[in-house]
């Protein structure tokens, strides 16, 4: 009898209780970086609700549009008052600076097209080459107002020089942040690659919202350098 007993362990001990991972719904023994087996991929750590990233994005771009729709009216009633306004030449380089943001926006699409591909190396290094454009960029920039200061033409010269520093330098220091958030985005990407494959929502939210910020930025220049060149 004691001889059946010994051949029956499976009968008498308790079968072993698994646990969800840390974020619930399942057991998590698929490796090291499964968030459990019934946890969606969303990009919620549990700390933020998914999407909040975007909206608050979109409330900054209202906030940033209303200050240049404001610098915008300004220069144009100034413009209307002869006193004091002299009209000043548009330096050359601002045509290679539109030619460098535009571009930037096209590498910064192919770097989220590598992402939503998962390949984390090809997205790192077309952000590294959207974050190096941007600074040619602002570069341009500070080389056509260099230009500008050659030509005798100061900040406090006239009303026409004082809002094209204004507006120039406004959009250069927003830029200057954008380039900020693709550059943490690039370096996760470059030190914890894995980050494409196992944080993909939280990650792609990231992306999505400094992509949103950076394209604002460009279509704002682009407006700017069109009334920058055509108004008397």
């Amino acid at each position: 009898m004691s001889g059946y007993l010994k051949s029956m362990p499976s009968a008498l001990e308790a079968p072993e209780v698994k646990v969800g991972g840390p974020h619930g719904g399942g057991p998590r023994d698929h490796g090291p970086y499964d968030p459990g087996g019934g946890g969606g991929d969303d990009g919620n750590d549990g700390g933020g609700v998914p999407g909040a990233g975007l909206l608050a994005m979109r409330f900054l771009l209202v906030s940033i549009t209303m200050l240049f729709v404001t610098i915008g009216v300004v220069y144009h009633e100034r413009a209307e008052s002869p006193r004091h306004w002299q009209h000043i030449q548009m330096p050359h380089l601002l045509w290679l600076s539109t030619g460098l943001i535009l571009g930037s926006t096209w590498t910064l699409e192919i770097a989220r097209a590598a992402f939503e591909r998962k390949n984390s190396i090809r997205y790192a290094r077309w952000l590294a080459v959207t974050v190096g454009m941007g600074a040619a960029f602002l570069g341009s920039q500070l080389l056509a107002l260099r230009e500008l200061a050659k030509q005798g033409i100061y900040l406090r010269n006239n009303p026409h020089s004082s809002l094209f520093y204004v507006l120039t330098g406004v959009h250069g220091v927003h830029l200057l942040g954008g380039m900020v958030a693709l550059f943490c985005l690039l370096v996760t990407a470059s030190r914890r690659p894995e980050v494409v494959l196992f944080d993909f929502g939280r990650q792609s939210g990231r992306t999505a919202t400094a992509a949103l910020y950076w394209h604002f930025l460009a279509g704002i220049w682009l407006c700017l350098f069109v009334c920058l060149l055509f108004w008397p």
